[in-house]
């Protein structure tokens, strides 16, 4: 798949990150619908990739 135009991903365990910071999923989704600071939104889109380190 192509790179998300201006996302930047550092999410390094997600299967749609590269090496350069940018995003691969066809779509993301971020949440969560309550949030009311950055530290409560994530990305939802986050699949761990092959060899992930948790």
């Amino acid at each position: 798949m192509d790179e998300i135009k201006g996302i930047i991903c550092e999410a390094k365990n997600c299967k749609y990150h590269d090496k350069a910071n940018n995003c691969h999923a066809g779509q993301i989704t971020v949440g969560k619908q309550s949030a009311t600071e950055t530290c409560q939104t994530s990305c939802e889109t986050f699949e761990c990739c092959d060899g992930c380190e948790c």
